[in-house]
């Protein structure tokens, strides 16, 4: 029996701004930005310190990083006490009072909150950016502390800039830009090319497509990615702290005419409202999804060369399951900016999960590499793709090694590499070892305690390791909601108990299961029949079972397994 695979973000004081001067260096950018960070790790976050008081600093980070929930809550929710960890190690305790959340000049919530904590240590704090100095196109840092490295410094532009509230957008995200940023950096500074904080990072790429991919296995592979991610503009933090009496640059900033949230009216308004919605998208997620496109063809429509619409507009359209649209807008967003390495990457993801276009994924991954060579994703869905459609395992492997060079904590690579040793390179230490290295990356990884159970069963002959290794997977991924079928676990562990463990109870329990969760699962049917009629003294529950097995294989379009169920059945002198 084979055993499917799966392969695989206050007290009053003084703010002063400064004048403009000449761009510093990447180096030097990341080097500020290191100094004047700090991990919010109470709150799986990142945080910046922005003003001094003698002994009294002031940490801006993002209302969710500070809630008990992690999500926007209001001053009530704040989780009792917090620890945030300056950049020379040490951690300071931070209390409930010494927390504020910010609101704007019209008393609507932010994400954005205030932490306090006193040091005699001397800290540099970050130099403010005049509000409103950040334009389309300027160069943007971001920086913080990831849940899986120590520390990530990433690069882009900014793409899209609002500096008023508009309907939907989430607390105050009205800035959209294309730097790197990785699940724990919430709340993390975004700069621009003088080292100066122009927003407060707080949304992240975080959509993937899980998807599956042959007949013997599933396979849980990096997804598409939108490589945007959403700040809130330096305004709401000055604007912010103002209200709470801290005063900038020897004045307060003026509350903008505008109070309230407004209708998107312009391009950028459009195209970052219908950015919000798809990120937000409510309790009816179709719909939510609908109206991100409505949003998104307007702006198109006001600037028909505005490649990022496009994009993001391709990718709404992917979610959807409208993949010709989504085909053409990646086509458009390409003719427009023929650089635009991710959208080269979607449209690869594109042709191999929805097109069966092996080829073109692959031009289109080689292309993606070519303008982005430390695209590490690139590297290890084009691995996949080699392994899966074109039949090179030697390429696949060299890719899955260089996404780890190029990301040595890149745990979707180490396990699909292991995945690779573990099928056809016939190297299952090398398999352990890799799958082994997830778990300590990510103890919560789910596919890699399935796929090392797999290899413990298949290949090692350790089946008390391959049932501890199946049980935890089925109970973290019940839980991370990563796109695992729980059932196939239940399934392979019902096998292994029957096979390996002479546990026919627990076999059945297990096919029980696997069938409660997916009534068209024709292989438990047929496993759960033989057992019965085999091996429980239950000949008419075994036939029954066998019987729904042949007409299930028959509808999915297996007529050859559905016949020789019913041979074997006549055999029995069961007739169909």
């Amino acid at each position: 029996m084979k055993y499917p695979l799966v392969l695989l973000g206050c007290s009053a004081a003084l703010v002063a701004f400064v004048q403009p001067v000449s761009a510093k260096s990447a180096a030097e950018i990341e080097a500020v930005a290191r100094s004047v960070s700090v991990e919010m790790i109470s709150g799986v976050g990142s945080g910046v310190l922005v003003h001094r008081q003698g002994d009294l600093y002031t940490v801006i980070t993002n209302r969710h990083v500070v809630c008990a929930n992690g999500k926007v809550c209001d001053e009530a929710g704040i989780a009792s006490s917090h620890q945030l960890k300056t950049t020379d190690g040490q951690v300071y305790r931070i209390e409930r009072s010494g927390i504020k959340m910010l609101k704007d000049a019209g008393g609507n919530k932010l994400d954005l909150a205030v932490a306090q904590f006193r040091s005699s240590r001397n800290y540099t704090v970050a130099q403010v950016s005049e509000p409103g100095s950040l334009k389309v196109g300027d160069a943007v840092y971001t920086a913080g502390f990831p849940q899986r490295q120590d520390w990530l410094f990433g690069q882009g532009e900014a793409q899209a800039v609002v500096n008023k509230r508009l309907v939907g957008d989430r607390g105050g995200y009205t800035v959209v830009y294309n730097a790197e940023t990785l699940p724990g950096m919430s709340g993390g500074g975004a700069f621009n090319s003088e080292g100066r904080l122009v927003a407060i990072h707080g949304q992240g790429d975080r959509f993937t497509e899980n998807t599956e991919a042959g007949s013997s296995y599933i396979k849980q592979e990096v997804g598409s990615k939108i490589g945007y991610n959403r700040g809130l503009p330096i305004r709401w933090v000055v604007q912010g702290l103002g209200e709470r009496g801290i005063v900038v640059g020897n004045r307060r900033l003026p509350r903008t005419v505008q109070e309230g949230a407004v209708a998107a009216a312009t391009a950028d308004e459009f195209f970052i409202a219908g950015f919000n919605k798809f990120v937000d998208p409510g309790e009816n997620v179709r719909e939510g999804r609908e109206d991100a496109v409505g949003q998104l063809s307007r702006a198109i429509a006001l600037n028909p060369k505005y490649a990022a619409a496009h994009f993001i507009l391709a990718y709404v359209n992917t979610a959807l399951g409208k993949y010709a649209l989504a085909l053409a807008g990646y086509d458009k967003a390409i003719a427009l900016n023929p650089k635009f390495s991710g959208a080269y990457y979607n449209r690869g993801n594109l042709k191999k999960n929805q097109f069966n276009n092996s080829q073109g994924a692959l031009a289109d991954y080689n292309q993606a590499i070519t303008l982005s060579p430390n695209y590490a994703e690139a590297y290890n869905n084009r691995g996949n793709l080699k392994s899966d459609n074109l039949n090179d395992s030697q390429g696949a492997l060299a890719d899955y090694n260089q996404a780890i060079a190029l990301n040595p904590k890149y745990i979707e690579a180490y396990n699909n590499r292991g995945a690779l040793k573990h099928t056809k390179l016939n190297d299952p230490q090398g398999a352990l070892a890799d799958y082994n290295k997830v778990i300590d990356l990510n103890p919560k990884f789910a596919a890699a305690y399935y796929n090392r159970g797999l290899l413990k069963a298949v290949k090692l002959n350790d089946s008390q390791g391959a049932l501890a290794d199946f049980s935890q997977a089925i109970l973290l991924g019940q839980r991370s909601g990563m796109g695992l079928k729980i059932e196939d676990i239940y399934y392979n562990r019902g096998f292994l108990k029957e096979d390996k463990l002479n546990d026919f109870r627990g076999a059945l329990a297990d096919y029980n299961q696997a069938i409660a969760l997916n009534p068209k699962y024709a292989e438990a049917y047929l496993n759960r029949g033989l057992l019965k009629y085999n091996k429980l003294n239950d000949r008419p529950g075994g036939i029954q079972d066998l019987r729904t097995a042949a007409r299930l294989y028959r509808s999915q379009g297996n007529t050859a397994k559905a016949q020789q169920i019913l041979d074997a059945l006549r055999k029995l002198g069961v007739s169909e």
